[in-house]
């Protein structure tokens, strides 16, 4: 159970539980939760149109998972096949829209953790 997991979430719990809610997602967007947004995108790039408790549930997952780990007053993409958190591209940087470079916007030098163990 979660609660008796001090470690936080495991890579397979964060991506089943968001599986169980947006089953074709792959690419989560969390922004800072003053701007009360979060995006899902599936793997062909294109954003899901889903509800905003939908979203919210979305990104309470990562947030929980991730804890302090990540800075959340900065936006954050979470990738489901890696179930890996990087920080999200600035809008004027290439992989910020994701099907810019096909790869959205997934590079090593923003990545900040792999869900259950590695940090950067």
């Amino acid at each position: 159970m979660l609660q008796n997991n001090p470690s936080g979430l495991r890579p397979t719990n964060i991506c089943a539980a968001i599986r169980e809610i947006a089953p074709t997602a792959a690419l989560v967007r969390v922004y800072p939760q003053r701007q009360s947004v979060t995006h899902l995108f599936e793997s062909d790039f294109y954003r899901m149109l889903i509800d905003r408790s939908t979203e919210e549930e979305v990104a309470r997952v990562i947030r929980r998972g991730f804890g302090k780990i990540a800075d959340w007053r900065l936006a954050h993409d979470f990738y489901l096949p890696t179930a890996t958190l990087y920080l999200t591209p600035e809008p004027h940087q290439n992989g910020y829209v994701p099907e810019d470079d096909n790869s959205f916007g997934l590079s090593l030098h923003r990545r900040i953790a792999i869900a259950g163990g590695e940090r950067r």
